[in-house]
């Protein structure tokens, strides 16, 4: 049995022309296992109505829960009347009930949260998740009146999880031995539908894998069944030289490597999760980015090997980043020194993005947050810290120039007016990672992508 796994985001999920879309190409494929997003911005109205009810304004986020039903219910309804079939009613009112389910349990988690005057991590993943419950059961049911037997699989069936509520971390034994009954629905002749972005703990709670988590549940599933391959459906063509929204000229890659494409995801290209890929490239399972809106165009293959002869393979960037300085005092040098900063960093799990040391001093470039002031507090047994923040973080993927005048003609040329806070580069990795302040960053990249590409 060859499966393909296909995923699909909110802007497929966006209403019912696009339901449409999505259910004609699962019709295409004899063994599709789908896993579906949110409808467009749902996940971010549930979290604002999380915020909303923890700071007493119950009100406000009732109405949203409100016109979430609404939405989702008017979705429905368009839908079957644009597709007429026999069962229809039957759908509707299964559609119906199953929403007003859902929104009655939403509502039941902002009034506890209104009631603790505080967002629980635990809590706003257990109403950030509802958004994929709803749709992916509506999804399905939409699917029988088009004559697809497609069947609403639960994600907390399969997608078995530890407890670190908003990026949670999979048990890939378990995930493995769950989805073991996918292969029993398909033979079955059924298409199973399932939520992305979200599981299940030990004890039984609803936990996410992260913002843009859907990607993450489609590559654990993939590799659980051994998948043929694993799609990415997307509103785009594939992984691009650049973000394609900022940079018209940016151009479809036709292939590129795990790794490559990892390094994309994590220096802040939209188009994957960051932990996407890792489980596919155990199994060494191809996955393929593509249009949902151009089904025929190839999009990009992701692949364990993958040649290119450019200077540089693609870019990307970083807003809303910041450079955090730490000069050790005199009795603290060495490697003791780099030892505490970094067990700060990992204390307050904060990813680093690029990283410039000497023996007494260090400067890391990370995503600002609150949680940076009170570093200042933690490293005063180690030294002095320096924070800056409205900085931007521009990423070469792939580059494969490791000589300094190339460096200089080829990429510093489009930076000689630009004040940079940092510069690192890595010949093993690839990797040309250049800080600077935010409000020149996008207009940075658009001069280096030009002068590369």
């Amino acid at each position: 049995m060859q499966i393909n796994v296909l995923k699909f985001g909110g802007t497929s999920m966006a209403d019912h022309k696009t339901w449409k879309q999505v259910l004609e190409i699962i019709s295409n494929y004899e063994y599709p296992v789908v896993v579906v997003s949110a409808t467009a911005q749902t996940t971010r109205k549930l979290v604002e109505a999380g915020n909303l009810a923890a700071k007493g304004k119950l009100d406000e986020a009732l109405e949203i829960s409100k016109s979430i039903q609404k939405r989702h219910n008017q979705i429905v309804t368009d839908f079957l009347e644009e597709n007429p079939h026999a069962k229809n009613k039957l759908i509707k009112d299964s559609c119906t009930k199953n929403t007003e389910a859902k929104i009655g349990k939403l509502n039941k988690l902002l009034t506890y949260t209104e009631r603790q005057g505080v967002l629980s991590p635990q809590m706003k993943d257990a109403i950030s998740a509802m958004g994929e419950q709803i749709s992916s059961y509506l999804l399905a049911q939409c699917g029988l009146a088009l004559d697809i037997m497609t069947q609403h699989i639960e994600a907390r069936k399969l997608i078995k999880t530890d407890s670190e509520y908003g990026k949670a971390n999979p048990n890939r034994l378990l995930i493995n031995q769950h989805c073991g009954s996918l292969e029993t629905v398909l033979e079955s002749g059924f298409t199973p539908i399932i939520g992305g972005f979200y599981g299940e703990s030990k004890d039984k709670t609803v936990t996410t894998l992260g913002f843009e988590g859907s990607d993450y549940s489609a590559s654990l599933i993939g590799a659980a069944i051994g998948a043929q391959t694993i799609e990415i459906w997307t509103d785009v063509s594939g992984v691009f030289t650049g973000d394609p929204r900022f940079i018209p000229e940016a151009k479809p890659l036709a292939e590129m490597s795990y790794f490559d494409a990892t390094e994309m995801a994590y220096f802040g290209a939209k188009v994957l999760h960051p932990s996407t890929l890792k489980p596919a490239q155990e199994r060494n399972i191809p996955v393929f980015v593509k249009n949902m809106f151009k089904p025929e165009d190839k999009g990009t293959k992701i692949v364990r090997h993958s040649k290119h002869d450019l200077d540089v393979l693609a870019l990307s960037f970083k807003q809303n980043m910041a450079t955090l300085t730490v000069s050790a005092y005199e009795t603290v040098m060495g490697y003791s020194f780099l030892t505490k900063v970094f067990a700060v960093l990992e204390e307050h799990r904060l990813a680093v993005d690029a990283v410039n040391t000497t023996e007494a001093s260090v400067t890391i470039a990370l995503s600002d947050s609150e949680i940076l002031d009170q570093l200042s507090k933690e490293f005063i047994e180690i030294g002095t810290v320096t924070l800056e923040r409205q900085k931007g973080l521009l990423t070469l993927i792939g580059c494969s120039i490791n000589k300094a005048d190339k460096l200089t003609s080829t990429i510093f040329s489009s930076l000689e007016k630009v004040e940079l806070n940092m510069i690192s580069f890595t010949k093993e990795k690839r990797i040309l990672n250049v800080v600077m302040d935010d409000e020149k960053l996008i207009e940075t990249t658009q001069k280096v992508h030009n002068q590369l590409f």
